[in-house]
């Protein structure tokens, strides 16, 4: 008797495949039958993956701004600023105005050989402003070099910054910045006239707008005139409020910082019981310290985002494992019929997955959106990471899968009669 020829293991993966594809089209009827319940894993899936990318690109933007206020701050930046606390006959006097730094100082530091790339002095006052009928008292005018502005990083606007040979001849031309620009003209103020304590200034720029600072300090709502011009025509001084020196290199900072101190000591000749009427700044030490906090903050955000992952993937599997038990009589007249375990697998998997694979690709979309808004609400810029946007998908459908095959599973090693005695 000549027997029958056996199917070869590509055949029946083949079969295997036929079928799966079969009963994953039927199981798309049984997702409309049940709209709710389809909904309810989207909604999962979606507020999972949208709430880890929220998380994250929102940590993404902080860290973008901080970054953005680093380079206005400046990453190699010296500051030399006077100590406003002195001890007077053994007691320490506050709020006095301290006037040790002298253009001598800054002199000496230039020649001294020292890595700097530029340098400028400042001399920073309150003065009543007026422009028009519109007047703004304890307004901080702020005298500087034309490289403070390169140290800085920053640039204007609208109109110009005022030369060096403007700054040598004490010119009375004045840069405002943004905020302050808006609140006295409701236009382009380039080429008008402003007073400052009642001595009039050309206007010949505005400032781009840079927001409040790590210092606490709001430069939008300042006022930039030369150096020689706040110094003589409107202060009569000849001390600074600081010096910014900007360095070749972010590794020359602490040796740098170190000779400028030893400098200025010898200068001002302290005595040995005496504190130092200077303080040299080390921005990098901030810069440092603002970091390893960004990082920490970062990698909480990470941590928020898998967890929102983790709960999104277990609200669709409680809610297909409950459609489980409610279609136990409907999984026993399957069996009976004839369906395999495999059929039953296919099918409960397949109704979990595809419903968590759209609510998947929706959390991206609305993520895109809510990203927007929250970078508005915390006025920090716009970040959206399509590198995390690709994990945090590839997670939840990782996700998703694995707790979409434990009730499939459960339903595929239902006893058939036991199933269909079930209440």
């Amino acid at each position: 008797m000549e027997s029958l020829p056996r199917r070869s293991g590509g055949g029946v993966a083949i079969m295997s495949v036929v079928r799966a594809v079969r009963i994953c089209s039927r199981s798309v009827v049984v997702l409309i039958r049940f709209p709710l319940r389809t909904l309810l894993v989207m909604l999962s899936a979606m507020l999972g993956v949208a709430g880890a990318l929220c998380s994250v690109n929102y940590a993404l933007g902080g860290r973008e701004k901080l970054l953005d206020q680093f380079e206005k701050l400046g990453a190699n930046v010296l500051i030399v600023t006077p100590q406003q606390s002195r001890p007077i006959a053994g007691r320490a006097r506050t709020g006095t105005i301290v006037q040790t730094l002298v253009p001598a100082d800054v002199r000496a530091i230039q020649i001294a050989n020292l890595p700097i790339v530029r340098a400028s002095a400042t001399f920073s006052r309150a003065f009543l402003i007026k422009a028009g009928d519109l007047a703004k008292n304890n307004t901080p005018v702020i005298g500087v070099e034309p490289a403070f502005f390169a140290i800085k990083h920053w640039g204007v606007m609208d109109g110009e910054l005022f030369t060096a040979e403007q700054e040598r001849r004490g010119a009375r031309v004045a840069l405002l910045g943004s905020t302050i620009a808006r609140e006295l003209f409701n236009r382009s103020p380039v080429g008008m006239r402003v007073l400052v304590n009642r001595v009039p200034f050309d206007i010949i720029g505005v400032l781009a707008e840079r927001g409040q600072g790590l210092d606490a300090s709001n430069e939008d709502t300042q006022v930039y005139v030369p150096l020689r011009t706040a110094m003589q025509r409107l202060a009569n001084a000849d001390y600074f409020s600081s010096v910014l020196f900007e360095l070749a290199r972010p590794d020359d900072l602490v040796n740098t910082g170190q000779q400028i101190r030893s400098i200025l000591h010898k200068r001002h000749r302290q005595f040995a019981k005496l504190p130092e009427d200077f303080d040299v700044q080390n921005q990098r030490r901030l810069i440092d310290t603002q970091m390893a906090v960004s990082s920490k903050m970062y990698s909480f955000a990470r941590w928020i985002g898998f967890c929102a992952l983790l709960v999104g993937g277990l609200g669709a599997l409680s809610i297909s494992w409950i459609a489980v038990r409610e279609r136990t009589n409907e999984i026993g007249t399957r069996r009976a019929l004839g369906a395999t375990r495999f059929d039953v697998f296919v099918q409960i998997a397949f109704e979990a997955m595809l419903p968590a694979g759209f609510g998947t690709t929706s959390g991206v979309v609305v993520a895109r959106h809510a990203v927007d808004v929250l970078a508005n609400i915390a006025a920090q810029p716009r970040v959206f990471d399509e590198q995390v946007a690709i994990i945090a998908c590839a997670l939840s459908i990782a996700i998703n899968t694995i707790f979409s095959a434990l009730p499939a599973r459960a339903a595929a090693r239902l006893d058939p009669m036991q199933a269909l005695h079930f209440e």
